[in-house]
């Protein structure tokens, strides 16, 4: 691809993802949305990490492997662990930091 095709192309989705996301904040910038979309939307950042954290975790190579003999899988109990029990972000990731670099010495 040439460049200037790839830059056009990325100015493209660039203004396409503005007009989308502006389009939805001036829809809805003066409306209340309903409850149970409300409700809805809480979940909307969790389950987005969880997709790309659980894809750091169990993909290798393109397949899904479910092996706990790395150390990346356990250091993510932990801060699963220090998630729950805290509620606290910094501790989280703190713990899990630790854990994995801690799991990595001893693997």
């Amino acid at each position: 691809m040439r460049t200037a095709s790839l830059v056009l192309l990325l100015v493209l989705v660039g203004v396409l993802t503005y007009l989308y996301r502006y389009a939805m904040i001036g829809l809805f910038a003066s409306r209340s949305l309903p409850g149970w979309l409300h409700a809805l939307c809480r979940h909307i950042a969790p389950a987005s990490f969880a997709a790309l954290t659980a894809s750091g975790l169990f993909v290798a190579g393109g397949e899904v492997v479910l092996a706990f003999d790395t150390p990346r899988p356990w250091a993510a109990l932990v801060a699963v662990l220090v998630a729950w029990r805290t509620r606290s972000v910094l501790a989280t990731i703190a713990a899990g930091m630790s854990a994995l670099y801690l799991f990595k010495l001893l693997f």
